[in-house]
């Protein structure tokens, strides 16, 4: 009898193991890491846009060397800007018009000081992004308005070039382009200020 107990017992003790729910295998988990964000002269382009006549129509033209100096690595793309720094060799100024170009690099920035580059840091003032700029030996800030699409960011702004004290500069292309900055009406009009566009590519970092 005891014997017959001990069996039925051995039994219950067996069904109730093999019965048993299996644990499924542990899996590690993995936490997916977005690329941060860093500023690009590769796919990054500067325009400029001067103006003429009391109407004020524009004259485009870009800068076709672009050299980032300064690109700190960033977990978002207006962040990537808070520190960046470049600079822009004069020399680069282009227009699609050679006569035009050589009397901006003779005749402008020429009669500037320490001008060979143009140079600038950009810094963020919460969600805005603001470029401090040195032209002629003056450092100015200006305010961009921003528009980003994943990787890049395209930038608006203006300036005055008679705060950067470029008054020698400005008189000596107005004057060089009297004749042609003279519109219909008869008057001679070269504006003071300039728009300023930048294309900016932040590659993955």
């Amino acid at each position: 009898m005891k014997k017959l107990i001990l069996l039925l017992a051995s039994g219950l003790t067996l069904m109730a193991t093999s019965c048993k729910k299996k644990e499924a295998p542990k899996q590690e988990t993995t936490v997916a890491t977005k690329d941060g964000y860093q500023i690009s002269s590769s796919g990054s382009e500067v325009y400029w846009t001067g103006y003429k006549f009391t109407e004020k129509k524009g004259v485009k033209g870009k800068f076709k060397t672009i050299n980032v100096t300064k690109a700190p690595v960033a977990s978002t793309a207006l962040k990537a800007f808070n520190g960046a720094e470049f600079s822009i060799p004069t020399s680069s100024v282009w227009s699609d018009n050679a006569i035009r170009d050589g009397k901006l690099k003779e005749l402008f920035f020429g009669f500037m000081d320490n001008t060979e580059f143009l140079t600038g840091t950009f810094a963020t003032k919460g969600s805005e992004i603001v470029l401090n700029l040195k032209m002629n030996g003056q450092t100015k800030e200006i305010p961009l308005k921003h528009t980003i699409q994943d990787r890049h960011v395209k930038l608006e702004g203006s300036l005055n070039m008679l705060e950067f004290g470029a008054v020698n500069a400005y008189n000596s292309i107005h004057k060089a382009c009297e004749v042609l900055h003279t519109g219909t009406d008869g008057v001679s009009k070269t504006w003071e200020d300039v728009a300023i566009e930048a294309l900016v590519f932040l590659k993955k970092a």
